[in-house]
């Protein structure tokens, strides 16, 4: 843990709410997006973060952080995923999981890079998403990264590039199938090490 960590925590534990702000509004997303990755429902995702949230600052006098704030968070929203997943064993046999949904949570919200298991498999998924993308057809691609990576919405980039929205949303869906074949495999991978 770096000086600016425990600077952080030192300045949580002694009830300051702006610290507290700080490192919620750093990792609630990224956190939603490791929740959802177990539990399959972004609302229960949420939930489970915010109920985090509410004990890290209910009992913030008492945290212990050994290694990194970073790891420290995922490593109790990774617990808190385990013991919702047991208590709902049988219910979640039967979610279902937004293929596309998946995608654009990974792509907005990738996982912290300090967290071990988080960072290895970051940088292989985006590694593999970068190489779909770059395989693209040129439209596709120019369309893509302008809606997705830039976040322009349909009307804006159908004005930037003198085309139709219906053509842009056709040329996304078409980018997110080919993004689709590459990252549902890998969660299956995933998830394997926490069966």
């Amino acid at each position: 843990m770096n000086s600016l960590e425990k600077a952080l925590i030192d300045s949580i534990k002694k009830g300051n709410h702006k610290s507290f702000e700080l490192v919620f509004k750093t990792y609630y997303g990224k956190l939603c997006v490791y929740a959802f990755d177990y539990t399959k429902q972004m609302e229960t995702a949420e939930d489970l973060v915010k109920d985090f949230f509410v004990d890290f600052w209910s009992n913030r006098e008492k945290i212990t952080v050994n290694s990194s704030l970073s790891g420290y968070l995922f490593r109790s929203v990774h617990n808190s995923c385990i013991n919702y997943l047991q208590r709902n064993k049988e219910k979640n046999k039967t979610s279902l999981v937004d293929d596309f949904t998946v995608i654009e949570l990974k792509l907005k919200n990738p996982y912290s890079e300090e967290y071990p298991i988080g960072n290895i498999f970051a940088r292989e998924l985006e590694e593999q998403l970068n190489h779909v993308v770059e395989k693209l057809p040129a439209q596709c691609k120019e369309i893509f990264v302008l809606s997705r990576m830039e976040g322009l919405p349909h009307k804006k980039i159908a004005e930037k590039l003198n085309i139709s929205e219906n053509t842009v949303k056709v040329q996304i869906f078409r980018a997110l199938s080919k993004l689709k074949a590459v990252i549902l495999p890998a969660f299956i991978v995933l998830f394997s090490f926490f069966k």
